[in-house]
């Protein structure tokens, strides 16, 4: 939104329903964010509270305009000599705000530390498909410690905070789907109580599930246009392959299940023996959700979903085909907003949603665009703090205006990693 649409009036002539642009630092005043619509008459006091004599409003986005000024003849004193008092309860919401900016910079640095695992993470996932033919006990060393670091992360405490991170270096996509696999199975075996041993089964049979790509031409398996029938056939035969690996690794027998079986689903439809429900194995059943990193990351950017209209049509499309009970439980951890979801706030803000807590899935982690402060300083709300503000609806990021979209960044190829605090 730009500075033109806004108008400088007094501020005795606020009301409810006005949106307006506080022209302070975020630092300098109590609300969430600069620009909002006031929606009680304590907003209008606070605001008077900070001694502002001036500010915008943009109509196009208020309900209401401007009082009338009002002339006041008993006035004693120039209002520049008047500095209204500051109440305890103004006093209190600029103290919490200084404690949640701390918190603020903890998310970030959480951020930070999670994209480093992840990205070292693709680089050991690149070395064991480069080895895992040759060396694989080797590979299944190096998958065995980096399962360990991520099942101690996620094993920490009840409470796991799922993050959006930034696209990984190109050329290690194909690596980066195996990881995210493993980290969305894994963190949904966890939703579902399993013991941390079954829990590492499931990511190491998510590590591996793809493995069996390794036998089939690149030309196929990295082919952005349509498949044809004969190519089809043969790249549905990479479970097949994924199995013969895991077997020659000397896997436990749920894994070898898992790479063997995660293309199968419950209504018979999935490849490579079209089996069906209770002949396929739970764990495989759980990591077949790989579906929705394909949705949101195929091989084509240009055929990519937003993590919104992915989970969507897991639940429209996909629904028959999935475990009812893995479905659920991971569209109930996801949220309808998963992270990397571009999304419109009921305050008018623009944000992306930036991470997800387990049991707080209305109530995303997002930063906000706002054009007067630097994009390294975007402020992230915790929609869990703001009652009066939610999700209104998701918008793609080709919808967004230039500024607005190199602001938030939507990421072309979505990353996830996790985070474990206290509840």
């Amino acid at each position: 939104m730009s500075s033109k649409e806004f108008i400088t009036i007094d501020t005795c002539q606020l009301r409810i329903g006005m949106y307006i642009s506080i022209d302070l630092g975020w630092m300098d005043h109590p609300f969430p964010l600069n620009r909002f619509k006031i929606k009680s008459k304590d907003q209008i006091a606070t605001i008077g509270e900070l001694n502002i004599k001036k500010i915008r409003y943009c109509p196009a986005k208020s309900d209401t305009s401007p009082l009338p000024i009002t002339s006041n003849k008993t006035k004693i004193s120039a209002p520049e000599e008047i500095t209204p008092p500051v109440s305890p309860e103004t006093q209190a919401m600029l103290h919490e705000k200084k404690e949640y900016k701390k918190r603020l910079e903890q998310h970030r640095a959480r951020i930070t530390k999670c994209q480093k695992t992840i990205t070292n993470a693709a680089r050991i996932m690149r070395r064991i498909n480069n080895d895992i033919l040759s060396k694989p006990q080797s590979c299944i060393d190096s998958a065995n410690q980096m399962l360990d670091g991520f099942l101690e992360t996620l094993m920490k405490n009840d409470t796991t905070v799922l993050f959006v991170l930034n696209d990984t270096h190109t050329g290690e996509e194909i690596y980066s789907h195996s990881v995210n696999v493993s980290v969305l199975a894994m963190l949904l075996a966890k939703e579902l109580k399993f013991p941390p041993a079954v829990i590492k089964q499931v990511g190491m049979g998510s590590l591996l599930h793809d493995t069996g790509k390794l036998e089939i031409p690149s030309k196929i398996t990295l082919k952005t246009d349509p498949l044809t029938a004969a190519e089809e056939s043969l790249l549905q035969q990479h479970p097949i392959y994924s199995e013969k690996i895991a077997r020659n690794a000397e896997l436990d027998t749920s894994i070898i299940d898992i790479v063997a079986q995660h293309h199968e689903y419950t209504n018979g439809t999935g490849y490579p023996h079209k089996l069906k429900e209770n002949e396929i194995n739970p764990l495989a059943q759980l990591v077949t959700i790989n579906l929705y990193d394909n949705l949101c990351n195929p091989i084509n950017p240009i055929n990519a979903l937003t993590p919104h209209e992915a989970l969507s049509k897991l639940f429209t499309q996909y629904r028959d085909k999935l475990n009812t009970k893995t479905l659920q439980v991971f569209i109930k951890y996801m949220g309808i907003y998963p992270p990397g979801s571009i999304v419109a706030l009921s305050n008018g803000a623009i944000g992306i949603v930036v991470s997800v807590s387990s049991g707080k899935a209305l109530n995303p982690t997002l930063m906000v665009y706002d054009s007067e402060i630097p994009k390294e300083g975007a402020i992230l709300l915790d929609l869990e703090t703001l009652p009066d503000v939610n999700i209104s609806k998701a918008i793609r990021p080709a919808l967004l205006a230039p500024e607005v979209f190199s602001y938030l960044s939507p990421k072309k190829r979505v990353t996830y990693y996790f985070d474990a605090t206290k509840g």
